[in-house]
């Protein structure tokens, strides 16, 4: 027997669901990778930026038709009157087929080192945005499970009132039956346990709505309350403030960038192609071999448009400062309100405690004098309502106060793993 017991306990572990596995399964889902493939996204725009520094290579193969016979490849005058007095082939022909290669690179273009900071930044900011959305998802949990353990816990405050209830229902169904006590009185009690029914059939409903919200993030499906606890969390840095931050670096880099369109770009362009035709003078099959390798300089001396665009860019460094000024007062604000509320909610919770150890021994009491018949009905029921709404009222503020600490280390950028265990 004792080992079927411990059998059927280390089952019931086995198969319970932790917070932790809850915080880990957020990440195992759809919605988590999908906010990942923004850093690969930003990871390959940059390396875009960084690759363009390297050489381009291109082959190239062309045929062309001329309506003039067309030299193969440039002669000098003196070439030209060696090979008429020698009767060789001359190079230059009607139909022209060629095969070649372009190597093509940057040495100097001083936009590109600027857009390859601008990058890094936005990378840095894509990577604190994508930890904000999963710990949003991890506060969202933690409100979801906060709100399915109060709705057990009602549930439970429910099921125990309605216990209590019946219980004196049955001893009062015997002086019912004996004449001793009117009738109204049992009726009074009935009616009390079909609204404690009516409110547990929509709790009921509420805690299966919460389920689908708690699957919705982790894909995993909760059978009954989760119990965690919670730890005290330490005063950071407002990880929100981190992306706008790097944004505004970014900002910075992006207005140097469209500046130094203005710089001149040196690039390095090597060339070469074998030409094959007919000579047109001997009718003779001739190739010839062509290069060049060369420095081109550019200089954007005149550009309206890049000039507006630095006005526009200078208007978002702007805008992203005003940003980070109203976000920083807003999460102080926040912090501010969150801290006063969790000093409240303590001492409420310490009260509400106390006030459920009296409230359990006035009801013992109004039982008795109840079954006395020094109590009405409606002022037992009073007490027995008084109970279930005190454990009612505990459940929810350490709801509120477990969904309190979740907003804090979301702010705060601390991983609610190490709050809520």
């Amino acid at each position: 027997m004792k080992k079927a017991i411990l059998l059927s306990s280390l089952a019931i572990c086995i198969n319970a669901t932790t917070i932790t596995q809850l915080f880990d399964a957020i990440e195992k889902t759809a919605d988590y990778k999908l906010d990942n493939l923004a850093n690969q996204e930003m990871k390959i725009n940059k390396k875009s930026v960084i690759n363009s520094l390297y050489p381009k290579v291109t082959l190239q193969a062309s045929a062309e038709h001329f309506n003039r016979y067309n030299s193969m490849v440039p002669l000098t005058p003196t070439e030209s009157g060696v090979l008429l007095k020698s009767g060789e082939s001359i190079p230059f022909s009607q139909n022209i087929y060629r095969i070649g290669f372009e190597v093509s690179m940057p040495i100097f273009v001083k936009s590109i080192y600027d857009n390859k900071n601008r990058m890094t930044k936005l990378l840095k900011a894509t990577k604190y945005q994508t930890k904000i959305e999963l710990l949003k998802k991890q506060a969202f949990l933690v409100g979801y499970v906060s709100k399915l353990d109060y709705l057990f816990a009602l549930k439970k405050s429910l099921l125990k009132q309605k216990s209590s209830i019946t219980t004196t229902y049955k001893a009062l169904k015997v002086g019912v039956d004996v004449g001793r006590i009117p009738e109204f009185k049992l009726l009074r009690l009935e009616d009390s346990l079909n609204q404690i029914n009516i409110q547990l059939s929509n709790i009921k409903k509420n805690i299966d709505e919460t389920k689908a919200n708690i699957y919705k993030l982790t894909n995993i499906k909760i059978d009954d309350f989760i119990s965690f606890n919670s730890l005290i969390v330490d005063k950071g840095e407002f990880i929100s403030l981190k992306p706008l931050q790097e944004k505004l670096k970014a900002t910075h880099y992006e207005i140097k960038s469209k500046q130094d369109n203005f710089y001149p770009k040196v690039m390095l362009s090597i060339k070469a192609n074998r030409a094959y035709a007919k000579a047109y003078n001997t009718g003779d099959s001739i190739d010839e071999d062509f290069a060049s390798a060369g420095l081109y300089i550019s200089w954007n001396i005149f550009d309206k448009k890049n000039g507006s665009d630095i006005q526009k860019a200078k208007i978002n460094l702007i805008k992203n400062n005003l940003q980070i000024a109203k976000t920083k007062k807003d999460l102080e604000a926040e912090i501010d309100k969150i801290d006063s509320s969790l000093v409240e909610i303590n001492k409420q919770i310490t009260l509400t405690k106390n006030s459920l150890k009296l409230k359990k021994e006035l009801l013992k009491g109004a039982k008795v004098a109840f079954r006395l018949n020094r109590m009405s009905v409606d002022e037992y029921l009073q007490y027995e309502n008084d109970l279930a709404k005190t454990r009612a009222d505990l459940a929810s503020l350490i709801a509120n106060q477990n969904t309190l600490k979740a907003n804090k280390a979301l702010i705060y950028g601390e991983n609610l793993k190490k709050v809520f265990k």
